[in-house]
């Protein structure tokens, strides 16, 4: 986030003098450490407070004192991320009704940790210093951030968490993705016949298509496993085949991907073309490698079919 001159100023002024005292700061005080007027320094903190990077305290030692964007703000700078739909905060691995709206990171660039400020809204009572986070993947950057909360203001609504991963989702498509020219059988195999091909070309999974090419089905070693330990070594395929494939287009968006693997459990997608046939295999291998390669500035990128 950047501020104007005038008003950065005023605020590194308050950073400095509420570090160094331990307490509020009077505009008189602000006044006298940048050289300008009472008059001039009240209105400069008016913005200030309507950014949200000061509070003021009343009462006898009443004043003012940075909030903590302000006063990274004032150290180093910040990213700033406006969320186009609120996102639903997982707190110690369980969905709540807490959504944020905006994160602002903080020390992205720095020595130390860095941190991000959440502006949620819901309910507060559900986390507290020292719970463990994650928000994301945001819409516009795809970030998902994951982290320990060191600090909850539950007047300013924000949330401070001190960032221990954080990761983009790069924009991919299926097709960037799969494994293609993917080997098929027909439900009337023999079991014994796939476990040869699986052991032969180090696979672990084959799609079942019918006579027309499409798909129907997918068998894969643990299923020949299965046969096998109970005897049945002259099975079919289709007597141990499973028919309810989870299936992604050429198109379909590595986000959305990762999304249907951990709401089905599975480890691999089919990619089907538009006539209903295999086109190619993703399995979380595939996509850890695809993450793994953007940071490897050595590796070549792989390109689109």
């Amino acid at each position: 986030m950047d501020i104007p001159q005038s008003l950065y100023e005023i605020l590194l002024a308050i950073v400095n003098i509420y570090s160094s005292e331990k307490r509020p700061v009077t505009s008189v005080e602000i006044a006298e450490y940048v050289g300008k007027s009472d008059g001039t320094v009240r209105n400069v903190i008016s913005a200030l407070k309507a950014m949200g990077l000061v509070e003021a305290k009343t009462g006898p030692g009443g004043g003012y004192v940075p909030t903590v964007k302000g006063a990274e703000i004032a150290r180093g700078n910040v990213a700033f991320d406006k969320l186009w739909e609120p996102i639903r905060l997982i707190i110690n691995g369980r969905p709540t009704q807490l959504y944020v709206l905006e994160l602002d990171f903080m020390g992205l660039g720095g020595p130390l940790s860095p941190k991000v400020v959440l502006k949620v809204v819901g309910s507060m009572h559900q986390v507290t210093r020292g719970s463990r986070v994650v928000v994301g993947p945001t819409q516009a950057t795809r970030v998902i951030v994951r982290g320990e909360v060191v600090e909850v203001n539950s007047s300013r609504r924000e949330i401070l968490v001190n960032v221990e991963s954080m990761v983009a989702v790069p924009r991919l498509k299926a097709r960037e993705l799969m494994t293609g020219n993917v080997l098929s059988v027909s439900p009337g195999e023999s079991l014994r016949k796939v476990a040869e091909i699986i052991l032969e070309k180090n696979i672990r999974a084959l799609p079942v298509v019918d006579g027309s090419g499409r798909l129907v089905g997918i068998i894969s070693a643990q299923h020949i496993a299965k046969a096998f330990l109970r005897g049945e070594f002259t099975a079919s395929v289709s007597e141990y085949m499973d028919r309810d494939v989870p299936t992604v287009t050429l198109e379909e968006d590595i986000l959305d991907i990762m999304r249907l693997m951990d709401n089905r459990n599975v480890g691999r997608v089919v990619v089907v073309d538009e006539q209903g046939s295999p086109a190619g295999i993703i399995t979380r291998t595939d996509i850890l490698k695809t993450m793994t390669r953007m940071f490897d500035f050595s590796a070549p990128s792989r390109e689109t079919p």
